[in-house]
């Protein structure tokens, strides 16, 4: 039996036990006041339904979008650990452009290319940075010196929902770890 007519049933036998139902009857604007009761909680479950819907929708890509963001970073160490960091490696790269880690060669391994990629309705890059350190050796924004042996990296992803540009950034910081 449908909820819908479930609940007229219940309106109806509510009214019925009253006093006056074998002297008036039922008027339609009780019918309406219970129609209108119903139209209403049906409206909000599904207004509730939808809106959870749309959430775990961008739960969802927002996890994509992390794991994307964390496999750059990993991609990232890995390029590293097989590189010279100033010669081919990390220290030898531009700083301030847009790059995306590939796999190439035989064995598979991380390389570095330039630009951004895009796959599966997201768009990722890796962005390095020069740090500065202070007199005592810790990282600073600014007013430091230059680190050549310690680089930032910034993986970003982006990506549109329902018209609304989304974005997950992660950093993290590398050495060389070598010297």
């Amino acid at each position: 039996m449908a909820k819908s007519q479930m609940a007229f049933q219940f309106m109806f036998l509510i009214l019925k036990r009253n006093k006056f139902w074998s002297k008036t009857g039922i008027s339609i604007i009780e019918i309406l006041i219970v129609v209108a009761i119903i139209a209403i909680a049906f409206v909000s479950l599904f207004s509730l339904s939808s809106l959870s819907l749309k959430a775990s929708i961008l739960t969802k890509q927002t996890i994509k979008a992390d794991f994307w963001a964390q496999e750059e970073i990993e991609a990232i160490r890995s390029f590293r650990d097989r590189t010279t960091w100033a010669t081919d490696g990390i220290g030898s790269l531009t700083m301030g452009i847009d790059y995306y880690p590939q796999k190439t060669g035989n064995p598979l391994s991380w390389n570095l290319a330039t630009g951004t990629e895009t796959a599966d309705g997201f768009t990722r890059k890796v962005v390095f940075s020069n740090v500065q350190r202070d007199g005592n050796g810790n990282i600073v924004e600014g007013g430091g010196v230059n680190d050549p042996q310690t680089k930032k990296i910034t993986a970003t992803v982006n990506w549109q929902e329902r018209g609304v540009a989304h974005q997950v950034e992660i950093a993290a910081y590398l050495t060389n770890w070598n010297k």
